[in-house]
This record gives structure tokens, C-alpha cells and sequence, in this order.
């Protein structure tokens, strides 16, 4: 079976699982840029201002990569909605279990 997305619900994005995970993931980037990798100039920091830094990192890039999903989710919509060009087509094969 083939179906084709036509659109893509902006706030479906922003109200979804994958803000989460995509904090998740900054909080492990953090953890190693800020206390994995050493770095002569995050020497000085102490414990809490490397915690407070790797909070302050996920944070923000959890408001940057879900503001680019929101705005790549709008220009798709416009594309395939207002100029009427083709969306994605997914083929879907149904298993049937016996």
C-alpha cells in the first residue's frame, strides 16, 4: 500500500516525543563537550558551572533544532499544499501473522 504525505501538522512536532528526545541526546552532547573532552579553557569551571552548562546547552539546542523542524514542517506544507507538488510516498506492506 502506498501513501503520500501531504501535510505535516506543525504543532504535532512541537507537542510530540521528539523535543524530548532530542534533549536527550543534547544532554549527552553536553555531558561529553563540557566534562568528556578535555578543553584547556573549561578548566577554571568548577562541577556546577559545567552541570549548569550542559543544562544551558541541551536547552538551547532543543529550542534551535525543534524551531528548524517547525520551519522545514512549513515549507513542506507549502510546497506540497499551495504549490501542489508531490510529498513523500512511503510503501507500506501489511504482515500478516498466522
Amino acid at each position: 500500500m502506498k501513501l503520500e504525505v501531504r501535510n505535516i501538522g506543525v504543532g504535532s512536532l512541537v507537542a510530540s516525543s521528539l523535543p524530548l528526545v532530542i534533549f536527550c541526546l543534547a544532554l549527552l552532547g553536553g555531558v561529553v563537550t563540557f566534562m568528556v573532552i578535555p578543553n584547556a579553557q573549561l578548566v577554571p569551571m568548577n562541577f556546577g558551572q559545567k552541570l549548569l552548562s550542559v543544562g544551558l546547552y541541551a536547552l538551547l539546542y532543543v529550542v534551535i533544532s525543534t524551531a528548524v523542524l517547525v520551519f522545514t514542517a512549513f515549507v513542506y506544507n507549502i510546497f506540497t499544499g499551495v504549490l501542489g507538488l508531490r510529498g513523500v510516498t512511503l510503501d507500506i506492506e501489511e504482515i500478516h501473522q498466522d
